[in-house]
């Protein structure tokens, strides 16, 4: 009776292609996704973060230093300018990028650069422009420096090395400058595929900047930053399942009594679609609510507070059109729940819900922009993350202009297939 029981059971499974799907298809699409994303960490090509370098004041030592950060084999890639024609990346510019989302880091070689084999404290400091959404910037960059610094200035390494001997024993004789000018040459000819150690520590200072931090001194916190993520994923799954009220009208004979009035299909789906928008305006609400109460979020500037409502709205809209659609294409509220959980789960983990796309591999981030996540999430973004808390009206909504009209772009087409696939009904 036992083997019957499981017979039965393996049928019923076959037969069912949803339930199929859940068990053996989304365990292996999604270890795909996680595995072409941190399969190859730590690896230089995977692991390739773009870095703005400006250099106050062009010179061999500053040029040996950006060469050897690019032959660091550290996954740095170096843009020394933008636009077309190039205009070089200056200290303002650069750490204006940083804090638009446009480069997780800057570095900003002073005028004068040299290193200090002694000690650092009057030497010039390599000014770093950070991102915190992106920690790997700030903890793997001055390492990287470090690096360079030693295969690529030894003889500013000896030369500073003499002048504090100097300072603390006296000059050099004549035979003794001789000698050490000879050993400079020697190190100046060297590979720059030597072995190089020291062990006093930092030859170059670097000053770490959080460009998240407000001229109050206030810091903003990655809640503002994942607030985004876990809203817009969340927001999906309660859209799609307020859509399936459809799914029980249909099973219940109630759907049929409203088509047979005047209401017809197209007003039944504004209106439908128009109670799951109120819903997710609701849930979203809630959830900014609570961020702001119990974990800080803000400050709530009047900008901030009128583009997360527009925001909002044109999230929610587009999410509950997503569950209309997909309402229209299920048979059954099982048929709803299963399909919608794979899609759901599959665009967070490509759109940024589920982590940041910045560690992503280029080919995981364009695979993305194809998912509403990712607009949705950039978008807010915008508000919480990249807006300092002195910005206009204009210049935030400017920002999140790209977002808000690729969303709207999908809010329409999600109707127009939802009122296309929900012909059946009519037809029924």
């Amino acid at each position: 009776m036992i083997w019957a029981v499981l017979v039965c059971k393996f049928h019923a499974l076959s037969r069912d292609r949803i339930a199929s799907l859940l068990v053996f298809v989304l365990p292996i699409a999604f270890y795909s996704i996680f595995a072409g994303i941190f399969g190859n960490l730590g690896q230089s090509d995977a692991t390739r973060v773009t870095v703005l370098v400006v250099e106050e004041a062009k010179s061999d030592a500053s040029k040996r230093l950006v060469n050897a950060l690019e032959e660091s084999g550290s996954g740095l890639v170096l843009s020394k300018g933008f636009g077309n024609p190039i205009e070089l990346w200056t200290s303002q510019t650069a750490r204006d990028a940083v804090q638009r989302g446009q480069a997780p880091a800057a570095i900003v070689i002073p005028e004068n650069l040299r290193v200090g084999l002694f000690g650092t404290d009057d030497v010039p400091a390599i000014t770093l422009f950070v991102d915190p959404a992106n920690p790997v910037a700030a903890t793997m960059i001055p390492g990287v420096l470090q690096q360079a610094a030693m295969s690529s200035m030894r003889g500013e390494m000896v030369r500073s090395g003499i002048a504090e001997f100097e300072k603390m024993g006296g000059a050099l004789t004549l035979q003794q400058k001789a000698a050490m000018k000879m050993v400079d040459l020697a190190l100046s000819r060297a590979g720059s595929d030597d072995e190089v150690s020291l062990d006093g520590g930092m030859l170059l200072p670097v000053e770490v900047e959080n460009v998240r931090k407000e001229s109050s001194g206030e810091t903003r916190t990655m809640v503002a930053y994942y607030v985004a993520g876990i809203g817009v994923m969340f927001l999906l799954f309660s859209t799609t399942s307020a859509a399936g009220s459809l799914l029980e009208d249909e099973e219940m004979g109630i759907l049929d009594r409203m088509l047979s009035s005047p209401l017809g299909m197209s007003r039944l789906l504004f209106a439908e679609w128009l109670w799951v928008t109120i819903m997710g305006l609701t849930s979203m609400t809630v959830l900014f609510l609570f961020a702001t109460i119990v974990f800080g979020l803000g400050p709530w500037t009047f900008p901030r507070v009128i583009a997360t409502i527009v925001m909002t709205v044109c999230t929610a809209g587009a999410a509950s059109a997503l569950g209309m659609l997909l309402a229209s294409l299920c048979r059954s509220r099982g048929q709803l729940a299963g399909i919608s959980t794979v899609t759901i789960l599959v665009m967070s983990a490509l759109g940024g819900s589920m982590m940041p796309r910045f560690l992503m591999p280029e080919f995981v981030k364009t695979i993305g922009l194809g998912t509403f996540n990712a607009w949705a999430v950039e978008g807010y973004l915008e508000v919480f993350w990249y807006s300092p808390t002195n910005v206009s009206l204009g210049e935030l909504l400017g920002g999140m202009s790209l977002p808000l009209g690729v969303l709207a772009g999908m809010l329409i087409a999600f109707m127009l297939l939802a009122r296309f696939f929900a012909r059946r009904w009519e037809t029924a």
